[in-house]
């Protein structure tokens, strides 16, 4: 063998070699996926109210650091399963895009910007509601809700060179399961949200902080695009996080009605990339009346726990954990006076599912 022939045989080596991290990667993501295909459906009751999926915190080209438009988010919506969809823009001077309304999804437009002391706020249009994105500042007393999880956040906190080019191996397996690899719930997130609910009710909302701008696009010098591959495109950054809201049976779907059952508590956090939640309720039964995440109740009441898969429920009392079981449904009787909010997880699960819970609910209050 020729010396050029053994310099380009350990060449090839090496390359190889340095392959073997990112194909340890795809294996792992390859076993998570095998876990998740295996998860059986379970019948449970169907949930006493309507459970309306959709995402908060929704950034398009309007407000900049993104490539996407209206169209591009309702698509994404409506791959992704939603029926609403709240865009918070950046403020500019002048919109870039008209806005549009959609007869499958109800979109609600609105501002994400700094308000001082209180930091990112993710509003509607006239600033009237208003929930604080995530973070270790005090929330603020206008706040309706607090971000709970941020995707961006998270992707952040598990960024490396590492992730960035594992990015490009996981277009060849289950690209959407790439998100758990920038999944962490961040449990300082919980813990303000503990610390404020003991003072107040206060709504735990997921944020998608969706841009859709991560990937290669090519343009001519006119800007016409000729080829693009978006790593992050809006179904998969919807799919990661969305923010369901319980609506009461003879409620009609609106931006009103929406907003209403974020402002009073009835909504839940679900990462659906895990499994879809359809069938979940967490809920009071209060003389044999079901009252939704969000109610306050007396004591005595049964919180009742339901999920579409065998499951973990970890019921929090005033930010500790209280009680736990295992099932498809579990029942706990609220004897002492606080907030009960409840976590939803995986049993058996890989590593990568065993630190983040599935599901995030909302409290009930118990006086």
């Amino acid at each position: 063998m020729t010396r050029r022939k053994r310099l380009l045989l350990l060449v090839l080596l090496v390359l190889l070699l340095l392959q073997l991290p990112f194909l340890f990667s795809l294996y792992r993501t390859y076993r998570l996926h095998r876990y998740l295909t295996s998860l059986a459906v379970i019948p449970v009751p169907t949930p006493p109210f309507q459970d309306i999926r959709g995402g908060i915190h929704v950034h398009s080209a309007a407000g900049g650091h993104s490539r996407g438009t209206y169209e591009d988010i309702v698509r994404g919506a409506k791959e992704a399963g939603y029926k609403y969809v709240f865009i918070t823009e950046h403020p500019k001077p002048r919109p870039l895009f008209q806005k549009l309304s959609d007869p499958d999804v109800v979109v609600i437009y609105g501002w994400d910007e700094r308000q001082g002391a209180a930091g990112e706020m993710l509003c509607t249009e006239d600033r009237s509601i208003c929930f604080q994105s995530g973070d270790d500042r005090p929330v603020a007393s206008h706040a309706k809700g607090l971000e709970v999880f941020n995707l961006d956040h998270s992707a952040s906190s598990n960024d490396s060179w590492f992730v960035r080019i594992s990015f490009f191996y996981h277009r060849l397996l289950r690209p959407e399961l790439f998100f758990f690899k920038l999944w962490t719930v961040d449990r300082s997130y919980l813990a303000t949200w503990d610390r404020e609910l003991r003072k107040r009710p206060l709504t735990g909302i997921g944020g998608c902080d969706a841009h859709q701008n991560i990937g290669i696009v090519l343009e001519t010098t006119a800007g016409d695009e000729i080829f693009s591959l978006m790593l992050d495109p809006y179904r998969e950054s919807f799919r990661a996080v969305t923010t369901h809201v319980i609506l009461l049976p003879n409620e009609a779907l609106s931006a009103e009605t929406v907003l209403a059952g974020l402002i009073r508590g009835s909504a839940y956090v679900a990462f659906e990339t895990v499994a879809d939640p359809t069938g979940f309720s967490f809920h009071a039964l209060e003389n044999d009346r079901a009252r939704p995440m969000g109610s306050t109740v007396r004591r005595g009441a049964i919180l009742v726990a339901q999920s579409p898969h065998n499951a973990v429920f970890r019921v929090f009392q005033n930010g500790e954990l209280w009680q736990t079981a295992a099932g498809a449904t579990a029942q706990f009787p609220a004897t002492e006076p606080g907030f009960y909010r409840l976590e939803v997880y995986l049993p058996d699960s890989p590593p990568e599912l065993v630190r983040n819970p599935w599901i995030i609910s909302n409290p009930i209050y118990v006086k």
